[in-house]
């Protein structure tokens, strides 16, 4: 039997969405409090309650950038029967960790557009790598707003989103960054801007929801459009004047976690202890490359299985002289066909777990709420 992640479906205004959301994946979201709060303490020292009060600097800066994202959020907890501090937490661990020195090195993202691409077709895709333990909680959510284009993305249990596309043809791949400038100081967190990108329509207002706001945290943003096009925008806190686009060079573009920007105004941190990242970014550029112009969703799923520099590879796998909490492996693997609106995603590394097929449409139609049938009162 082919392991697939559990699917979530969510819908209606904010805190319904959320409500649905949290309860679908309570077990989930409190087996991802567990793990964060090990984790915190593991890095950093502290305790959950810790994190949680850390936590709480961001609401401010939340609502400001968009009110729907803290009602949705206010749901998750309500239905997952958890406290707003304890999801809060869970989507600003990235700012609480950066602010505590602590650089994550997460995933490898790819894309090929029409010109690379064997069918004319637009592909995005990314390895997701972060802790072993992260596999007993993820899922698939998707989620159809009032206000904009349904979407899917895989998720950690009470996240806003991370790597997905909506039904408008955006798709969205994310990698760490890090730099002098991450401090934690309150800002727009990641998974905040991950979740509005992902209901933007336009390529355009994909990038204003990255550029547009006040960021605490250093990240990559890979955003592509079913379209033809494709948009990196590398990040530092702080507003426009810290990101750098960059595009891809005859249709290709990969991307791991370090900056590749050559005008960006600091020091990039997260290469003193993740030089492994050079490695990943050349091995992805390096396959893409060799099929341009016959780049396939195959191709690039052979691509994301690559095993050089094990076990520090683009398919990464646990390094036997690291203990698990410390540990780095691929997660999970996603392969997004834009033009196709289709999505393949492994539950596990994809050496070892197939690639299970999503259809967006089906999904993105049972993602709405269903019509009621009126009755026929018109008696015969």
């Amino acid at each position: 039997m082919v392991a697939t992640w559990p699917v979530i479906h969510a819908t209606g205004p904010p805190a319904d969405r959320g409500r649905a959301y949290g309860q679908q994946a309570a077990d989930g979201i409190r087996r991802s409090v567990d793990i964060y709060t090990r984790v915190f303490r593991h890095y950093a020292g502290l305790e959950w309650y810790e994190v949680r009060d850390r936590a709480r600097a961001f609401i401010e800066p939340i609502e400001g950038y968009d009110l729907s994202l803290l009602g949705e959020l206010e749901g998750i907890a309500a239905g997952a029967g958890l406290d707003l501090e304890d999801v809060l937490a869970l989507n600003v661990r990235t700012e609480v960790m950066f602010g505590l020195g602590v650089a994550l090195k997460e995933c490898t993202a790819v894309v090929a557009l029409p010109e690379a691409t064997a069918d004319g077709h637009t592909i995005l895709a990314q390895n997701w790598d972060w802790k072993p333990e992260m596999r007993d909680t993820c899922v698939l959510l998707v989620s159809g707003p009032e206000d904009g284009p349904a979407f899917v993305t895989l998720v950690e249990a009470g996240l806003l989103a991370k790597t997905g596309m909506n039904e408008a043809g955006i798709g969205l791949c994310a990698t760490a960054l890090h730099s002098d400038r991450d401090q934690g100081k309150p800002g727009v967190p990641f998974h905040a801007i991950l979740r509005r990108v992902l209901s933007c329509e336009s390529l355009g207002d994909a990038a204003n929801a990255v550029m547009g706001c006040e960021r605490s945290a250093s990240a990559n943003y890979l955003i592509a459009h079913r379209d033809g096009e494709a948009l990196d925008l590398e990040v530092a806190p702080g507003d426009a004047s810290a990101a750098f686009p960059l595009w891809p060079s005859g249709g290709v573009l990969s991307h791991a976690n370090h900056f590749q920007s050559p005008r960006f105004p600091f020091v990039d941190t997260g290469l003193a202890d993740g030089a492994d990242s050079l490695v990943r970014q050349h091995r992805a550029e390096k396959a893409l490359e060799s099929k341009r112009g016959n780049v396939t969703v195959e191709s690039v799923q052979k691509a994301l299985r690559d095993h050089f520099d094990l076990p520090s590879s683009v398919c990464a796998h646990p390094d036997p002289a690291v203990e698990e909490i410390a540990d780095y492996v691929t997660v999970s693997s996603v392969v997004m066909d834009l033009t196709e609106g289709t999505m393949w995603v492994s539950a596990g590394p994809p050496c070892e777990a197939e690639y299970v097929r999503h259809q967006g449409s089906d999904l993105f139609r049972d993602a709405r709420p269903r019509q009621v049938q009126p009755r026929n009162h018109l008696r015969m």
